[in-house]
């Protein structure tokens, strides 16, 4: 951890004397103002460059996982035999708190036919609303 609060806390500093350096240098009028805006706007963009590279895998396996439906060994095939295989996605996208449109937008359906969709798994499952589904598709066990 260490290792890594130094390595950040010196790449800082050279930066930081980078952009003080190129201040310097226009307020001393041997760079004009033109040089200086795309000396900064370049180094912001390859900083961005670099930080996206950086964290973007991180964030995006993060969101896999959350995303991620149950390994085929862990579901009771019985229990979820009932279900359609979009029904079976409306659980998984229920588990994981998506709204509505939300699930409409990553299935590039209809709201109402979201709405279809979860009144169907609601009268499979006994339920009124979300929140009893998601209970009793808990209970129900069809995770293993």
């Amino acid at each position: 951890m260490w290792r890594l609060i130094l390595k950040y806390s010196f790449i800082l500093f050279l930066l930081l004397s980078l952009f003080k350096l190129f201040e310097f240098q226009f307020f001393s009028y041997k760079i004009g103002l033109e040089t200086y805006l795309f000396f900064i706007a370049t180094a912001f963009l390859v900083i961005g460059f670099v930080v996206s590279r950086a964290l973007l895998p991180k964030l995006s396996a993060g969101i896999d996982q959350q995303n991620q439906a149950p390994k085929e060994e862990e579901i009771d095939q019985q229990q979820l035999a009932r279900f359609s295989p979009r029904e079976q996605e409306m659980l998984v996208f229920l588990s994981n708190g998506y709204t509505n449109k939300e699930i409409a937008q990553s299935l590039n359906i209809s709201p109402n036919t979201v709405k279809t969709h979860l009144r169907k798994v609601f009268e499979k499952l006994q339920v009124s609303n979300r929140t009893q589904a998601l209970a009793e598709y808990k209970r129900l066990y069809f995770i293993k």
